[in-house]
């Protein structure tokens, strides 16, 4: 049994319990102008949470606990973080295409991707998909930016 997977996946659902609380609230039946329900989204995310929670509960009461040689945090991690942080501080300034773009990039980079066309090609795809998925299936505008 892995301790830390049980304790981290009954938080998991404890805090999706928690946030489905806050998004089955009646927020006084507004709907936009096409019927779209504004909680549907975040519920969405809140039942994955969960489902990921007791996944992740469950897969550490059934597998043995095997000590790992690779360390938690090394310089990968702090170069990551480091990414994240500049990309959220300039998402609204450039934009979602140019800050997911370069974002992407870098984390890609970082993790050990050295095939460039290939790496460039896979974070325009990606960047595009989840552009279309979120404009045109969940009707969620992304910022544009600033400075374009």
């Amino acid at each position: 049994m892995k301790k830390q997977d049980v304790i981290s996946g009954a938080l998991l659902v404890a805090l999706s319990a928690l946030l489905y609380t806050q998004t089955s609230t009646p927020s006084s039946d507004m709907m936009f102008e096409d019927d779209i329900d504004p909680m549907k989204y975040p519920r969405m995310l809140v039942y994955l949470l969960g489902v990921l929670g007791l996944m992740l509960a469950g897969k550490g009461l059934i597998l043995k606990e095997v000590v790992s040689e690779i360390p938690i945090f090394s310089r990968r991690t702090v170069g990551i973080i480091a990414v994240l942080l500049i990309y959220a501080g300039i998402f609204t300034t450039v934009g979602f295409f140019v800050s997911s773009l370069l974002a992407s990039f870098a984390v890609a980079f970082i993790m050990g991707w050295r095939r460039l066309f290939v790496l460039a090609a896979s974070c325009v795809m990606a960047v595009v998909v989840i552009w279309l998925l979120f404009t045109y299936i969940l009707r969620i505008p992304l910022p544009v930016g600033t400075l374009f």
